[in-house]
């Protein structure tokens, strides 16, 4: 079987999958290009997938039989997001009908967009989805908060509040032009937000493990199918309880994950389907030791803990991991515990990154190979002559 993460309608294969413990796998084409953190860079993505082999100048497809993998974060700090998922998106679409296979995964960025949670959101970002019934959706939306806090009141059975025009403008500013645009084009039937959904967080191909952070103990005994069907039900539960709580006024039409919990622990509504609330913390999704949090791939002395590693990879079918999330010194791909661990996000967006640039990790025949935008390649792990010494 693929990869791909699986529709929820499909949700008794994945159930079947998990209970034989099986992992979720591509056969490679050719040739695998991974690429990891963008953070909105959409100029450096297309100069590394051009100097890879990926796309052409007009940024089509031109990949053959190649599996490009990105490896999460897309989302925040730089601008160009809806331009980089509008790329990705057609990509997929072009690399499937030439035999490749495009295979986005999400990064804890992605994981904290989707829930709401837009802390590290460019201002900019925002007026990219302006368009021309911005102004009137605002007002709108502002008329339905000032509902709701009258709602709110009387089910506390205090006075409701005075909306003056300073609590106006205070709202306006926290939701600016675009906000409600970009929010609803991330929700669960928005255009991107529907096609994030079904994304992995990790895909094993010919051994090796594409994660965005990395397998930690707290996935010990998971499966790789078992992982992208437990994020995948973490955001369903969060689309659930969201719209719930929202039609019953237990929180705004703008709510955010975080705002669904505080209000779980301030008004404890008895309903048994909120009790998931109760442990959004220890959610693989928001956990420092999920999937697209963990740092220790990075972190951890490879002296001391090689061993667990590779024990780690074993247990979801990998003798190797290509990750991001842990931004890499000079621009330079980081290989870890004996060429088990590449990690590839070197800082594509300088402009915050200092002395970051794009990079491609491409695997071809065993060569594990490190590709940069100024055309220079290195031969970072070559299992050939490995297996010769």
């Amino acid at each position: 079987m693929t990869h791909k993460s699986i529709p929820h309608r499909f949700a008794l294969i994945v159930t079947i999958l998990v209970a034989l413990g099986v992992a979720p796998t591509a056969v490679a084409g050719e040739r695998i290009v991974a690429v990891g953190d963008i953070h909105g860079n959409y100029d450096g993505l297309v100069s590394i997938l051009q100097q890879a082999g990926v796309v052409d100048d007009d940024a089509h497809w031109v990949g053959g039989h190649t599996t490009f993998v990105q490896t999460g974060d897309i989302f925040d700090r730089g601008v160009e997001i809806r331009k980089v998922l509008d790329l990705l998106m057609r990509l997929e679409d072009e690399a499937a009908a030439a035999g490749g296979e495009v295979v986005a995964l999400l990064g804890n960025h992605e994981g904290m967009n989707l829930t709401g949670f837009y802390r590290d959101v460019n201002p900019d970002v925002f007026t990219t989805f302006v368009d021309g019934q911005s102004k009137k959706r605002r007002k709108a939306a502002f008329k339905d908060h000032k509902k709701y806090w009258r709602a709110r009141a009387e089910a506390l059975g205090v006075e409701a509040p005075v909306i003056t025009s300073e609590v106006k403008d205070k709202w306006m500013a926290a939701f600016p032009p675009g906000w409600l645009e970009y929010n609803e084009a991330l929700g669960p039937d928005g255009r991107y937000g529907a096609w994030l959904r079904k994304r992995s967080v990790a895909v094993v191909i010919d051994d090796v493990l594409f994660i965005h952070g990395g397998v930690g103990p707290d996935l010990a005994g998971l499966s790789v199918a078992a992982i992208n069907a437990e994020i995948s039900e973490e955001l369903a539960a969060y689309d659930r309880l969201r719209e719930v709580m929202v039609e019953r006024q237990l929180v705004p039409a703008t709510a955010s994950l975080g705002s669904l919990i505080s209000a779980y622990r301030e008004q404890n509504p008895p309903d048994l389907e909120f009790a998931a609330l109760a442990d959004a913390d220890k959610w693989l999704i928001r956990s420092s030791g999920g999937p697209v949090w963990f740092r220790g791939a990075a972190k951890w002395d490879e002296e001391t803990e090689t061993g667990r590693m590779v024990g780690l990879l074993a247990g979801v079918g990998a003798q190797r991991m290509v990750g991001g999330h842990s931004v890499q010194g000079e621009g330079r791909i980081g290989v870890r515990f004996g060429g088990r661990v590449f990690l590839i996000d070197t800082g594509m967006l300088s402009s915050v990154y200092e002395g970051g640039r794009p990079s491609a990790l491409v695997i071809d025949n065993g060569t594990f190979s490190a590709v940069y935008p100024d055309g220079t390649s290195e031969v970072l792990v070559d299992e050939a002559l490995a297996e010769a010494a």
